[in-house]
Order: C-alpha cells, then sequence, then structure tokens
C-alpha cells in the first residue's frame, strides 16, 4: 500500500468510522493484539503500521492508546447469536444488564474467559463490548468470549440469578444458569429482579457495595470452583 497522508483517504476514513461506530467493522490496536487476532482465525480487512502505510501524524490521529501502539487492525465485527450463547450447556452465561461503562464491560469478557463462561449477553443499556475500550480493557478477551446483545423476553425462561444487595448468601450457580450483573447504580433491572433468584456477596459493612467488575469476578470464581 503506498503511504498515506491525507485524512481524505477512504482506508482513514473507514479506520476512523469503525471506532467511532462499530457497527460490522471493528478496531483492534497494538501489535500483538492484532497477531493474536489472525492467529485466531480472524481475518484482517487491512493492518497499518505507523510510519509504514500511515504517515506518524494520521496514525496518531486515530490512534485510541495515548501511546500509539504503532499497528491498528481493520476487521469484520463477529457475529454471535444470543440463541447459540443460551443452547450451551455445563457451564454459567454471564448477562450485563445496563453496564454502561466499556471498561466494565471489557472487564467482564475477561472475567468470562477466565472463569469459562459460555458467553456474555448484553441487555439494553450495555456499552458495547467490541468499543475500542471495552476490547482494551478485555484484554485479548473479546478474541475468545461469544459476545451478543439479548433481550429481556429472550432470558425469562432462563434460570437466572441477579446480584442484589438484599440477596441471598448463597453459592452461585455452576452450570446451566445465567449470572445477571446490573447498571453501576441501578443495580439490575425490575423486570429481571422479578424473575430471577437474588444473589448477594457475603461482605463487611465497612463498603455498601462492589463495583460491577469486582462483584463479577467474586461470583464467576466461586463459580467455577463449584465445577
Amino acid at each position: 500500500m503506498k503511504r498515506i497522508t491525507s485524512r481524505q483517504n477512504a482506508i482513514f476514513k473507514r479506520i476512523r468510522a469503525a471506532i467511532h461506530d462499530h457497527d460490522d467493522e471493528i478496531v483492534i490496536e497494538g501489535p500483538k493484539a492484532v497477531a493474536d487476532a489472525i492467529a485466531r482465525g480472524w481475518k484482517p480487512i487491512v493492518v497499518i503500521e505507523r510510519g509504514e502505510e500511515f504517515s506518524d501524524e494520521l496514525f496518531d490521529a486515530i490512534a485510541e492508546t495515548k501511546t500509539p501502539q504503532n499497528v491498528i487492525g481493520l476487521f469484520s465485527r463477529p457475529h454471535v447469536s444470543a440463541t447459540s450463547i443460551l443452547a450451551v450447556r455445563d457451564r454459567v452465561i454471564v448477562a450485563l444488564d445496563g453496564v454502561q461503562d466499556p471498561g466494565n464491560v471489557g472487564t467482564i469478557v475477561r472475567l468470562a474467559a477466565a472463569f469459562d463462561a459460555a458467553g456474555v449477553l448484553l441487555l439494553r443499556g450495555c456499552a458495547d463490548a467490541f468499543g475500542p475500550k471495552a476490547i482494551r480493557a478485555s484484554a485479548g478477551a473479546i478474541l475468545t468470549v461469544p459476545v451478543a446483545s439479548v433481550s429481556v423476553e429472550q432470558l425469562l425462561p432462563c434460570p437466572l440469578f441477579a446480584t442484589a444487595a438484599d440477596g441471598d448468601r448463597i453459592d452461585p450457580p455452576s452450570r446451566d444458569a445465567v449470572l445477571v450483573f446490573g447498571n453501576e447504580g441501578a443495580g439490575v433491572s425490575e423486570a429481571i429482579m422479578r424473575a430471577a433468584q437474588k444473589i448477594a456477596i457475603p461482605m463487611s459493612d465497612r463498603v455498601e457495595s462492589l463495583n460491577v467488575a469486582a462483584s463479577a469476578a467474586i461470583l464467576l470464581a466461586r463459580s467455577y470452583a463449584l465445577r
């Protein structure tokens, strides 16, 4: 590819649009992350190196990290159905209800990989797991964990366990159930809560609540240990 220096270039505009919208195409940044994606069978639309395909100025204009990692890969966004995730047996599934912080969403995707969850389902109001910040927070786990959007109606027939301060201090499910984590402020929505078994994390009264990603880490680790 000829070295590109203009912001009017079609590839530059396409990458910038993917960073902003991440609808049909997504951007992965960093040489290791791009190499890992390719090694796992993701086919890049284009791989751009700072100072090679793009001028330094042009690359820095789209790089998301404060210290550019010199490589950006543009990929087609993977599409997985909620139905396929819900069909998995012998593992738990994670559902996020209105979790708005992309860093939390990405961290929970990473936790789902660490503790062998079947996938992550995103209810309305969640940050996109394929946005740049969420991808970075997942530390590569987005390459291995199925993620899909889901409706309340799709979840209601499932065995649901929802985190709540007034929930029961019971062991989390170890398989064939959905663990639901709610919005950082409001918690799990009423529609889900009415259909779920409420589950609380035993802890000291020195703190009122935990960050949603911390709650997910505790319950998923306990769930995995019970398998």
